[in-house]
Formats: C-alpha cells, sequence, structure tokens
C-alpha cells in the first residue's frame, strides 16, 4: 500500500512538474514575442507587425490600412527611442472585456522616446499553431511624480 502511495505521488509530482515547465516555456515565448512586436513597433516595421505577428483575433477588429495609418500617425510624434525598461508581465486565460479565451499575456514597459516617457502594454495570445501574436496594444505618458509644495 505504502508502494502505491509513493507511485502515486511521484506521477502528481511528475504531471505538475511538466505543467509547470509547459507553462515557463508559453511565458518565455510570449515575452520574446512582446519584445519582438516592441522593436518592430520602436522602428517603425509596422507592415512587418501586421504581416508576420498580428493575432487573427486583433486583425479582425481592424483593417491592415487602419492599423497602418493609426501606427503610422499615432507614434511618429514619439521620435527616436532611447530607451527601455520592462515593468510586469500578467497572465489570463479570459479577457473579461471581449470574451476572448485562451493562453494571453499582457507586458507593461517604461519607454524613453525623444518626446518623454511613456507606458506601453503590449499583449498577446497564443494562436493555434502555438505562436503568441499580437492582440493588444495600449500605450499612455508617464508623468513624472507631483511634488507636494
Amino acid at each position: 500500500m505504502k508502494n502505491l502511495f509513493l507511485k502515486i505521488g511521484a506521477l502528481i509530482c511528475l504531471s505538475l512538474f511538466s505543467c509547470l515547465s509547459a507553462m515557463a516555456a508559453d511565458q518565455d515565448d510570449a515575452a520574446a514575442a512582446a519584445k519582438e512586436i516592441l522593436r518592430y513597433l520602436q522602428t517603425a516595421q509596422y507592415e512587418r507587425l501586421w504581416d508576420s505577428d498580428t493575432s487573427a483575433f486583433f486583425k479582425s477588429k481592424l483593417t491592415k490600412d487602419s492599423f497602418l495609418a493609426n501606427m503610422t500617425m499615432g507614434r511618429a510624434p514619439l521620435g527616436e527611442v532611447k530607451g527601455s525598461q520592462f515593468i510586469d508581465m500578467s497572465y489570463a486565460k479570459v479577457d473579461p472585456t471581449t470574451g476572448y479565451q485562451g493562453e494571453i499575456y499582457a507586458f507593461n514597459y517604461l519607454n524613453t522616446y525623444a518626446v518623454g516617457k511613456f507606458f506601453e502594454r503590449i499583449v498577446v495570445l497564443k494562436e493555434k499553431d502555438g505562436k503568441f501574436r499580437l492582440a493588444g496594444l495600449y500605450g499612455a505618458p508617464a508623468k513624472p511624480p507631483q511634488s507636494n509644495k
């Protein structure tokens, strides 16, 4: 009986380890995808981003021309990128806003451009082919701390 419990315990541990390894690999793949997307954005490679690293989910929400126009007009005033700092990452299996279900990672960065600092969030999701692609993009100016005078 003791042997049976040891075997069951070993199987549970192996299963748990396998799941954790797969999750860690997914997180690493998602992080690499987000970094690549950020690089495309910061080097104005919007068409390449759309063609190769944008999810079908995101593409169903707007046209390529709309994406290219918004990226070009919205990001041109930022100027050259001076630096980028990873802030944090979050994970979800469901997006409550859209109802999308799947592997969803959001990565927050503090990026410094010629005109100032901006928070940028890159959301990626895992598609059927196993690759993580852009599913959402958000940004806002990073305001300096207010002094109490």
